[in-house]
Order: structure tokens, then C-alpha cells, then sequence
């Protein structure tokens, strides 16, 4: 019998104050958890007004349905499942904003309930209705339609399928197929979930030597699985001579993500935002949380190690939570060039149930009481970040944006005329920007082109002018990659058959102003940040025998 098949022989408690039938009251609260945090991320897309972010990944799928191909018309940022994905969402939900967000809603939704069933093969139901809870209170709800929980959701259904309780070679097989699904949702993320399997077949090669027949055919049928949707790909880059746009184009986001960050301080700067940057901010527990996850798992995990190397054996719950310790710590590197709440979420979160985990097994040999009084400190950090979790009098780790009871409550703009805010709730002052914009630009048929050079990606996309842009955004990198696209784009604006978005007046030769106006972060939120100046501009030149 291997690991897997043992662990699958779920360690069991009864906590001796609470005595529910079957548990079923936590699977029932576990689902209500997940139906509640959908609710919210279906409210987020209809609230949110973060244009860059959203507007990048919707452009993105929607290139994607409408028959562009990937790193040769479109530039997918992340990975190609995530982009295919939300593009399926457009079909199922409409083109429109708040689709994608439906779409990572429902994957993070359902990312909460695999870690309920993972953290049942080594802990009682109400602990693992607790950890659950804990992670819900920690992010209740998407804050971008980004990869990562498209990722981290496959990752935990790889995970589960690998100590499934039918150990088959279907599973293991399966198991392979949503790691490798889970890096194409984000390439990047092969540092944190590739290990850990790695570090779980050498354990049962190593240390459980007498099953070493068995761990060789799981492991042949676990890499099928995951070699399978990945050479898939490679086989479409290379029918479609793609393989030099994909490396080039990874390489672009690689250098606008970094930050200032080399191989030399990547690691350090991830300590520093552990260590040092969260416990400065004394307000914000959930990241000071995250550092008591990080230092507790690491603890546990060396706990673990020590005893391997002494040749002790593990008991089967005690090595799926190694294997969990490990997940944790590996999944922090998600976050090393951007320390994001989300990031750790979908990456480090089943670190909360090896906390839990490691609580109980100190408190067996407690009293009553005792039990009681190490429960309280967690009970209260649930009502402190449940005040926090929707309507934040100001911005968070957990909510970026804060939700306003005035919007919901009817002082919200409905739009009619612009198709991708369909379904949103808009706050007047937003609605009026983009308005104005949209005005301006329908003014100009489909035998112009829109050329952006902003890193607002709605802008862009508001009217649905043909665009000669891979990529929603301004990339200077791009331009230096392919100067076939700079030159035809050199080409639409000699012709005078350009509609130019920029963040700064430009004055081209045959241009005029037509619009400009400037980005309030409160209005819309990011474009200011990113560019360094509260004072953004956004500006539209046309030709200039254009009659307005």
C-alpha cells in the first residue's frame, strides 16, 4: 500500500464539545462558503472599475473569440488556458466586463471547496470547515480576473486526485493532466507547483522502498498526464511557427514585471515583504497573518525533515501535511515580484489548515478550558477580518476597491450604449470619462484603426475599432520585438487612417486634439499609479481634415 493510499485513510478526531451527525452541518457550511464567495465576485465585476487590469485580461479572451492567433495576432500575458477560459466565458456570459469576472469567480469559489476536501484527508470535519473559513475571511472574493486562480485551482485538483482514495492509474493520471492544465493557466508558476510532487514521488522512492514498483508506474502514468496538455501546446507552436513569439513575448512580460528585481535580490526582496514590510503595516493582520503562516509551516516542515533523516517513519496524516508544508512555502515564491494578498491566497493558503492542524495536536493533551482559550484568539481574528471583508471604509490587502452602498443602493449609472459595461453598476463619475471618450471615437468608422499608446486597455477596445496592436497596452518592448507591427502601424498614421490614444500629447504632423482629459485615480484607479503622476492624461488625436 502506498502513502497516497494510506493517507486516503482520513485521520480522524471528535472534538469533544462538538457533536454533529456525520459532520454534514460543515459540508453544508462549506458549501454556502462557496456560494456566498461567488456571490461577492459576482458583485465585484459589477461594481469594479479598475480598467487596466480587467480590461487587460478581457481583451486578451476576447481576441481570442474572435479567431485571432495566440503570439502571432494577440498577446496572451499569462498562459493560454486562463486566456481560452475567460474567452469561453464571452460566449457563455456575453462580451462584456463583468464575464471574465463571473469566470474566476467560479474557480475561486471552487478553490475553496477542494481545500475543504484536501484538508479532509488529514483533519476532522469541523477543522476542516474552520481552516476553509479562515481562507474565505482572509479574500472572500476575486479582486482581478488574473491567472492565479485559474491556476491554483487546477493545482488543488491535481492534488487531490493524487491522494484520491482509488489510487488507479486514472487518477495519477488525471492528476498529471490538472498540474499540467495549471501551468498553462500561468507559466510562472512552474517554481511552485512542480516541487512538490517532485519532493513526494523521492520521498516514497527513498522512504518507502517496498512500494518502489508501484511509485515508478504512478510516476510513469502522473508525467503522461501532465506531459500530455503541454506538448499539445508545443505542438501548436510549432505548426504554427510560434515558438520564438512565445519566448519573445514571455520574455516582454518577464521584463514588465520586474520591478527593479534581479536573480540576485529576487529572494530577498521576498523576505523583506515577509518579514519586515507586513509587520510594519500593524493594520493590516491578514498580511501579518501570512508571515505567521510562512514562519509556522516552515517550523513544521523542518519538524518533519529532521525526523525522515533520522529514520523515523511518518504516520500517514503526518506526511500529507509535510507535503502541504511544502505546497505552503513553495507557494509564496508566487508572490516574489509582487507581495499581493491574492497571490498568496492562490498559492499558500492550505498553509491555514497545517496551522490548525499542528492546534490540535498540541491541544490533546489540554484540558477543556485551556482547548477553549486557544480557540478565542483565532474566533476573534474570524470578526475582525469579517468586518473588513465587503464594505472597508478604505482600500485593503483583501479589497482594493471598496464596495459603496450608494452605488449599490441606486446613485449607479446603467449603460446602455457602450456594450462591455453591460450588467455594471457605474459610478457616475466613471461612466461620464468613458462616455466621452466613446463619443469622440464613434465619430470614426471601421476604415480607421485604433492605435493606443496608454495602458488603458478600455479605451482601446470602448467603440471595437479594428486594432493593429497585439497587445491591449502600451509595451515599448513589443515595439522593439516586432518592428513589422511598428511599421504598420507607421504606416495607418502616414495614411491617416489612425485614431491615436495616448497619455501625453504627442503632436503628429496631420494630428489634432480632439479629447483630452485627465485620469482621477478615484475615478479610474491604476492609470495614475502606473504611470507615476495623479495628473494622468489621456489624450485622442485624429487626422486633421477630420470634421468634428
Amino acid at each position: 500500500m502506498t502513502t497516497s493510499e494510506v493517507i486516503s485513510n482520513q485521520y480522524k478526531q471528535k472534538f469533544e464539545f462538538i457533536n454533529f451527525r456525520n459532520g454534514r452541518i460543515f459540508d453544508f457550511s462549506v458549501l454556502l462558503i462557496c456560494c456566498l464567495s461567488f456571490g461577492f465576485s459576482w458583485i465585484e465585476s459589477i461594481l469594479n472599475y479598475d480598467s487596466h487590469h480587467w480590461g487587460f485580461m478581457y481583451v486578451q479572451a476576447l481576441d481570442l473569440k474572435r479567431g485571432l492567433i495566440p503570439y502571432k495576432e494577440t498577446f496572451p500575458a499569462y498562459g493560454i488556458m486562463t486566456t481560452w477560459i475567460q474567452s469561453l466565458s464571452l460566449t457563455l456570459f456575453g462580451e462584456r466586463l463583468i464575464s471574465i469576472g463571473i469566470a474566476t469567480g467560479i474557480f475561486y469559489s471552487f478553490s475553496l471547496f477542494l481545500s475543504y476536501q484536501l484538508f479532509l484527508k488529514f483533519l476532522p470535519k469541523y477543522a476542516a470547515f474552520f481552516s476553509t473559513l479562515l481562507i474565505f475571511l482572509l479574500n472572500g472574493y476575486i479582486i482581478f480576473p488574473w491567472s492565479n486562480y485559474f491556476c491554483y485551482t487546477f493545482f488543488l485538483l491535481s492534488l487531490l486526485m493524487f491522494f484520491s482514495k482509488k489510487n488507479n492509474k486514472k487518477n495519477v493520471f488525471g492528476s498529471g493532466l490538472f498540474l499540467g492544465f495549471s501551468l498553462l493557466c500561468r507559466y510562472t508558476s512552474f517554481q511552485a507547483i512542480l516541487p512538490p510532487f517532485v519532493f513526494f514521488f523521492g520521498y516514497e522512492i527513498i522512504f518507502q522502498k517496498n512500494t518502489k514498483k508501484t511509485t515508478n508506474s504512478r510516476l510513469l502514468f502522473f508525467s503522461l498526464g501532465f506531459l500530455f496538455p503541454n506538448l499539445l501546446f508545443l505542438l501548436f507552436l510549432f505548426s504554427n511557427s510560434l515558438l520564438d513569439d512565445f519566448w519573445i513575448q514571455n520574455q516582454i512580460m518577464t521584463l514588465q514585471s520586474k520591478h527593479g528585481l534581479t536573480i540576485s535580490n529576487l529572494l530577498p526582496n521576498l523576505f523583506k515583504s515577509i518579514f519586515i514590510t507586513s509587520l510594519h503595516d500593524v493594520h493590516d493582520s491578514r498580511r501579518i497573518f501570512f508571515t505567521i503562516i510562512f514562519c509556522w509551516n516552515f517550523v513544521i516542515l523542518f519538524y518533519f525533515l529532521k525526523k525522515l533523516f533520522l529514520n523515523k517513519n511518518l504516520a500517514p496524516n503526518e506526511a500529507i501535511v509535510m507535503e502541504f508544508c511544502l505546497v505552503t512555502f513553495l507557494g509564496y515564491l508566487n508572490a516574489i515580484h509582487s507581495y499581493d494578498l491574492f497571490r498568496l491566497i492562490n498559492g499558500s493558503s492550505l498553509g491555514v489548515g497545517v496551522i490548525i492542524y499542528s492546534v490540535i495536536q498540541t491541544s490533546q493533551r489540554l484540558g477543556r478550558k485551556i482547548k477553549i482559550i486557544l480557540l478565542l484568539p483565532l474566533i476573534s481574528i474570524c470578526f475582525i477580518w469579517a468586518n473588513s471583508l465587503i464594505f472597508s471604509a478604505s482600500p485593503t490587502s483583501a479589497v482594493y476597491i471598496p464596495w459603496r452602498l450608494d452605488i449599490l443602493m441606486g446613485k449607479a449609472v446603467l449603460s446602455t450604449e457602450i456594450s462591455i459595461f453591460k450588467g455594471k453598476l457605474l459610478k457616475p463619475e466613471y461612466y461620464n470619462f468613458y462616455r466621452d471618450i466613446y463619443q469622440h471615437i464613434s465619430k470614426f468608422d471601421h476604415s480607421h484603426y485604433i492605435v493606443n499608446y496608454t495602458l488603458d486597455p478600455v479605451a482601446m477596445i470602448i467603440n471595437n475599432l479594428p486594432k493593429v496592436q497585439m497587445a491591449s497596452i502600451y509595451f515599448p518592448l513589443i515595439e522593439q520585438a516586432y518592428p513589422e507591427e511598428a511599421k504598420r502601424i507607421q504606416e495607418i498614421i502616414n495614411t491617416k487612417k489612425a485614431v491615436i490614444l495616448s497619455d501625453k500629447d504627442i503632436h503628429l504632423p496631420g494630428y489634432k486634439v480632439i479629447f483630452s482629459k485627465t485620469w482621477f485615480s478615484g475615478e479610474v484607479p491604476w492609470i495614475p499609479w502606473l504611470l507615476n503622476d495623479s495628473l494622468a492624461m489621456i489624450y485622442i488625436s485624429v487626422p486633421e481634415e477630420t470634421e468634428m
